[in-house]
């Protein structure tokens, strides 16, 4: 793998040029494994927790699947209404090959879950590409969503300089190439191993790798390929709050919670220096913790 690959691929990874029967688990809530449809795409998600509780909605990243928010989903469906999805491509939803795979079309996935469970205003939890589906669902569906968890989410800014531009589009273009090329197999190990920042445990290393590493190819590269278009990286701002954890690594550029201010002006930062990019699942007492404090602050 040349230089520039494994550059991008750091980059993009530190995040950043950037079950079938319903079962009750307590009074009043309820555990289901349920199915959303748009478009004749059906969306596996899973629904715990009380009904009428404040919802919160958890996204994944590129080439995950919802199952990654568990540690989050088992213990806050005793107080909120906890929705996991899987994003069309990727774990139990269905994969079509017949579309691209773009920020707008999981945004839509995403009203489509929250539709069919029935839930208004929730807040989005987004992990690494996750998070630009929620800021995508923000300025497709204004007003739809309370507020922003970002667990270390995936974003880009555009060099200010216009002259700078198309060389950076070529830069990017060549992590979605890779992607297309016949050394896939060894740069998506790389790519998924570069996001432990030598920090994740052992077990979860293998477990994440091999979720990652055996996800549908097509929705894999297409959703790459989508997600560093220019186009999605417009400056804009949104005035619900928002939380944002990050693990502090080398790569991570000092601009990072500038620019998440910029688009979130309303805005709680923190960095962490001992876990990779999967923290919420790497300390999940510690991150949820945060996630609740966030929480209590918006279910008035």
């Amino acid at each position: 793998m040349n230089r520039t690959m494994k550059k991008l691929v750091r980059l993009f990874c530190a995040a950043l040029i950037v079950l079938s029967a319903a079962a009750f688990t307590a009074a009043g809530a309820e555990s289901l494994l349920r199915t959303a449809s748009f478009d004749g795409v059906e969306v596996r998600y899973l629904d715990e927790g009380a009904r009428d509780a404040l919802p919160v909605v958890f996204i994944h990243g590129w080439a995950c699947t919802g199952d990654f928010w568990r540690f989050q989903t088992s213990v806050l469906r005793d107080r909120y209404r906890v929705i996991a999805l899987d994003l069309p491509g990727f774990g139990q939803s269905d994969k079509p090959h017949d579309r691209p795979y773009t920020l707008q079309f999981f945004a839509r996935a995403v009203k489509a879950v929250i539709d069919h469970a029935g839930v208004k205003r929730p807040v989005l939890a987004g992990h690494s590409m996750g998070y630009g589906v929620a800021v995508q669902f923000l300025a497709d569906y204004p007003g739809e969503a309370r507020g922003v968890c970002n667990a270390d989410g995936a974003f880009f800014w555009l060099p200010d300089d216009p002259g700078a531009v198309p060389p950076w589009e070529a830069e990017m273009k060549g992590l979605s190439d890779g992607l297309a090329g016949p050394d896939r197999e060894n740069l998506v190990l790389w790519f998924i191993n570069a996001t432990f920042y030598g920090r994740t445990p052992e077990d979860l290393r293998k477990e994440i790798t091999g979720v990652m590493a055996s996800a549908d190819p097509y929705a894999a590269n297409s959703s790459m390929a989508e997600f560093i278009r220019r186009e999605n990286w417009v400056r804009r701002s949104f005035s619900v709050p928002s939380l944002a954890v990050y693990s502090k690594i080398p790569e991570l550029p000092a601009e990072t919670e500038q620019k998440l201010r910029e688009t979130f002006p309303d805005l709680t930062y923190v960095e962490w220096t001992d876990t990779g990019h999967f923290l919420m699942m790497e300390q999940p007492d510690r991150f949820n913790g945060l996630l609740v404090d966030f929480l209590e602050r918006l279910d008035t």
